[in-house]
């Protein structure tokens, strides 16, 4: 199991003046001999202090293969003007995903196979999180310790993608984000 907890915070004095409250909760569990359950979920909350608005750069985004796959990254949430995403002030994520051996990789622990359901959303600072926002996937993903570093593959399906939202079926990370 994993707790991560972080804030920020805008003294009074500096220019800036706003808030950011970060949860995140990540438990395994094992299966069987070569299975294992992921379970993840994140919270995040941020706005203005002293009647400022929460500034643009501390928005929170989400999509992509670190937080729900099948939307491309930074992508969900509010849009502006143009449909680009814009970010908002809070933001929810959570994930189940099994890992279990690669076929035809024997005892290789170095590389394995997942199926995984996503889902998540951005708001307005102001606003409450709402069902109809939320976004899912599901799909299969590759882990591997490669020796250039750590490489992830994810093959998702969204499954209520909206209007205006923007897809992207294959996805890849090199290396790990803390």
């Amino acid at each position: 199991m994993v707790q991560r907890a972080y804030g920020e915070i805008g003294l009074p004095g500096g220019t800036l003046h706003y808030y950011k409250v970060n949860y995140q909760h990540q438990w395994y569990h094992p299966l069987a001999k070569d299975y294992t359950l992921m379970l993840n979920g994140e919270i995040g909350i941020a706005n203005g202090l002293a009647n400022d608005p929460l500034p643009f750069f501390k928005n929170y985004y989400a999509g992509g293969i670190s937080s729900v796959r099948g939307f491309k990254s930074g992508t969900l949430g509010p849009k502006d003007s143009n449909g680009e995403a814009i970010g908002g002030g809070r933001r929810l994520v959570g994930n189940a995903e099994i890992f279990l051996p690669m076929p035809g990789m024997g005892q290789d622990k170095s590389i394995r196979l997942s199926a995984f359901m996503d889902v998540g959303t951005i708001v307005a600072a102001n606003d409450s999180f709402s069902t109809n926002d939320m976004r899912y996937s599901t799909g299969l993903g590759v882990n591997w310790v490669s020796p250039v570093g750590p490489l992830r593959f994810s093959l998702a399906k969204p499954l209520n993608s909206k209007s205006g939202d923007k897809t992207e079926i294959f996805q890849f990370q090199l290396g790990s984000v803390f």
